[in-house]
């Protein structure tokens, strides 16, 4: 069986890439703001220890109440392995549409600051942050990370990769993670 099958296989099976959508009133409009992502934050799956760069967002025939995450099996070079799950952390930061806090556009808000400021702002601002502390801000999403503000906006809470406890990986795969991360932000604002 060839590596594509076997992790074909593994995909079919991976709950972590299967995402409910039944808080929300508006799926569609859960299911655009992820889409809104794909280019900018990757994703972690924890059943098969993996990041994707590369995937899409659907909705299985008929089912509309989830939403499935679909790597890029061909994307080899935008996926990497053995990503144990004491690598991905939670963050106290979430995306939320500006209509959640009276505005226009998309912003970053920080669990317990009540505050919401724009997006790139926000994202260099908390990067600038860790950098200072020693530490460098890698945000990833996983599943439960679609949240619901009120049953309508969605919003994406925020993980991130923690490369310092990946001691098994080498300094090649760490800074190819880290990269690939940064430059799929950038296109995020």
């Amino acid at each position: 069986m060839s590596t594509i099958s076997a992790a074909a296989i593994d995909l079919q099976s991976d709950e972590s890439l299967i995402w409910s959508l039944s808080e929300f009133d508006d799926h569609r409009r859960a299911i655009e703001f992820v889409r809104h992502f794909r280019d900018s934050l990757c994703i972690y799956s924890n059943k098969v220890e993996q990041i994707y760069a590369s995937y899409d967002v659907i909705i299985p025939s008929g089912v509309d109440s989830d939403l499935v995450v679909v790597p890029d099996l061909e994307a080899f070079t935008e996926t990497w392995y053995s990503i144990a799950e004491k690598a991905i952390l939670s963050t106290p930061y979430t995306i939320v549409p500006g209509g959640v806090v009276g505005r226009s556009g998309l912003y970053l808000h920080e669990a317990g600051k009540g505050k919401a400021v724009p997006l790139a702002a926000g994202l260099q601002a908390v990067s600038e942050e860790f950098e200072k502390n020693g530490d460098e801000f890698l945000p990833i999403l996983t599943k439960g990370d679609l949240r619901a503000f009120r049953k309508q906006a969605p919003m994406l809470h925020l993980h991130r990769v923690n490369c310092k406890v990946m001691e098994e990986k080498s300094r090649f795969e760490l800074n190819d993670i880290r990269t690939s991360i940064r430059k799929k932000l950038r296109a995020c604002c």
